[in-house]
């Protein structure tokens, strides 16, 4: 079951799907660029709240968020192998595997959040040490720590949930979910937390538990939908034998996958310690952070739409239309790449007045100036690079993402951040041009496998006994 695409026509059949059209890759984006909104409105409500509550409630939410982004990376491990053997599935008409690969998914979540935050929990003490946590701050930092990790369980299978309803096309299910737990948490952080609506008043309390009740209520919405479409069933858990052979190839998917962003994550990090070594290292770092919120609203909705092209990816390929896939995927990267052209030519005319928004100190929007003029050079080639590798996700090539992702980083973008930052004494601009190149040549690498079609090969097999 976990190997390459047959290459006999009759194993894959002419079941040829039509390719989607825009208007379908709008219909699958929208609803998806919703569920990352109401992700950004129920983490913008515990800041907000927490803001109320006093600074040590506000700075520990800020650091138990980035290390609960930490733990939430091994999600990408299972949620991409979900989308890619779901998808490939219910594209070759597997409705059967389709369904048990969702079950199979349901329980490696539960079993991976489980583990992970029992770990967490265990290793809380240590951690703290670590990362040297004042005695002011640990008893906020605790509670929301505990919180976080007692909810990882159900928030794993949460995420994974979603991911099986993407893979369905039933995108408007999460994004019901998501609204329904918005709701929640801005009533639950109001009124436990600063005590509304009459509520009794619990503080830090109140905020860090609301989040772990918004997950277990989300999971159930989530678990109701999927009883009530028929994608939760008896038969939906298949035998230990089934599962057996059908784990390698979630992992060989899902593997290089987390691996990629772990990878990445590791070189951002190391991109920040560059930065500290350069002189007025504060003020760059705030350019940055400036700049890139300023980049990100512009690149917002294109994450709607790859995670929209590995659904249609793994469908098309599924049904065995390879070569349709395959223009389907050139139309979109380039369509991609023309239609940010004018947003990032615009932006870079007007960043001084963008960044301006989010900040009023000169020195910060000096850098964050700077960072803006690579950051819009570089738009069209990382939107291309990122539809190309929605499309190897799809596909089940994860691998080849991984290995592009983590040379550009560690061979081209660190070295020369280096080389022309600290090295050549060109600051705060060498490190952004490094970062240009990189991504420039991680677009000429993508387009290379691409054009080479080699990815195709990395789906599943449709076979009689599957």
């Amino acid at each position: 079951m976990s190997a390459a695409l047959s290459s006999d026509a009759a194993s894959v059949q002419s079941r040829q799907t039509p390719l989607p059209s825009g208007k379908e890759l709008f219909r699958l984006a929208l609803p998806q660029a919703g569920l990352m909104l109401c992700h950004l409105v129920i983490s913008m409500t515990d800041v907000w709240t927490t803001g109320r509550l006093g600074a040590e409630a506000q700075a520990a939410t800020g650091v138990v968020t980035q290390i609960f982004a930490l733990l939430m990376l091994l999600t990408s491990l299972i949620a991409s192998g979900c989308l890619t053997t779901v998808s490939q599935s219910l594209g070759a008409g597997l409705e059967k595997r389709a369904n048990r690969y969702a079950g199979l998914i349901l329980m490696l979540s539960a079993v991976t959040g489980s583990v992970v935050a029992t770990a967490a929990l265990m290793l809380a003490p240590l951690l703290f040490h670590v990362m040297s946590v004042s005695d002011g701050l640990r008893p906020a930092l605790s509670t929301f720590f505990q919180a976080y990790c007692c909810q990882l369980p159900f928030y794993y299978m949460l995420i994974m949930m979603n991911s099986i309803f993407r893979a369905y096309r039933k995108v408007f299910l999460p994004l019901l979910t998501l609204l329904v737990m918005m709701l929640a948490n801005l009533i639950g952080d109001l009124g436990f937390g600063l005590g509304y609506f009459g509520f009794p008043t619990f503080g830090t309390a109140g905020v860090a538990w609301t989040t772990f009740a918004c997950a277990v209520l989300g999971l159930g919405s989530n678990l109701a939908l999927a009883r009530h479409y028929g994608l939760l069933r008896r038969s939906t858990f298949a035998p230990w034998r089934w599962n057996r052979r059908a784990v390698p190839y979630l992992f060989r998917v899902g593997m290089p996958a987390a691996a990629g962003q772990i990878i990445t994550h590791a070189g951002s990090l190391t991109t920040l310690v560059i930065i500290g070594l350069l002189p007025g290292s504060t003020d760059i770092l705030a350019g940055m952070s400036v700049g890139g919120r300023v980049q990100g609203m512009l690149m917002f909705p294109l994450a709607a739409v790859n995670m929209s092209v590995v659904i249609l990816s793994g469908h098309l390929l599924g049904s065995g239309t390879r070569d349709g896939l395959y223009n389907f995927g050139r139309r979109t990267a380039l369509r991609t790449g023309l239609m940010l052209l004018p947003p990032a030519l615009l932006l870079y005319l007007l960043r001084e007045p963008a960044a301006s928004c989010f900040s009023a100190d000169p020195s910060v929007l000096q850098q964050a100036s700077t960072f803006l003029v690579f950051a819009c050079l570089s738009i069209p080639f990382t939107a291309m690079t990122g539809m190309m590798n929605a499309l190897f996700s799809g596909a089940g090539a994860t691998i080849l993402s991984c290995r592009i992702g983590a040379v550009t980083c560690w061979v081209v973008g660190i070295p020369l951040s280096l080389t022309l930052g600290p090295g050549l004494h060109f600051g705060a601009a060498g490190v952004y041009a490094a970062g240009t190149m990189a991504q420039i040549v991680a677009f000429l690498w993508t387009l290379h496998i691409f054009r080479e079609k080699k990815w195709l090969e990395y789906g599943l097999r449709k076979r009689h006994t599957a």
